[in-house]
């Protein structure tokens, strides 16, 4: 769902605040759960919840869930996989900037899925990864 400046509420904050931290501990929980299977297979996983620095409404910010596979025997990356959670950017004409130019906008982009489906579809991509052949 996306989000102009007008509609930059405490309200919004609290609900992204509140996301947010269920996330953190789903990646806490999947880790937890995860990382012996993948030892199993020597494979190094890592799910984390990355937040860039700044306010949840200056535009950069972004929170983020990542999955990310690597083989334990010869370091290769197998696999990486994100969720996006909440992102805060500046656009003209709905293109993305890196400056402020006159007439451009801050936009925020809110995942749509719930919290469960988040969760369903993180699960998902771990199960499907280790039912992968060799």
């Amino acid at each position: 769902m996306k989000y102009g400046e007008r509609e930059f509420t405490l309200q919004l904050r609290n609900r992204i605040n509140k996301i947010e931290q269920e996330l953190r501990d789903v990646t806490m929980k999947l880790e937890q759960i995860y990382t012996p299977l993948f030892q199993k297979q020597n494979l190094d996983l890592f799910v984390k919840f990355e937040v860039t620095n700044g306010d949840h409404f200056d535009e950069g910010y972004e929170s983020v869930v990542i999955i990310f596979i690597n083989d334990d025997i010869e370091g290769d990356m197998l696999d990486f996989y994100n969720v996006v959670v909440w992102k805060c950017s500046r656009t003209f004409l709905g293109i993305p900037l890196s400056k402020k130019i006159f007439g451009s906008k801050v936009i925020g982009e809110l995942v749509g899925e719930s919290l469960s489906d988040i969760k369903v579809e993180l699960e998902t991509h771990l199960d499907d990864f280790l039912e992968l052949p060799d």
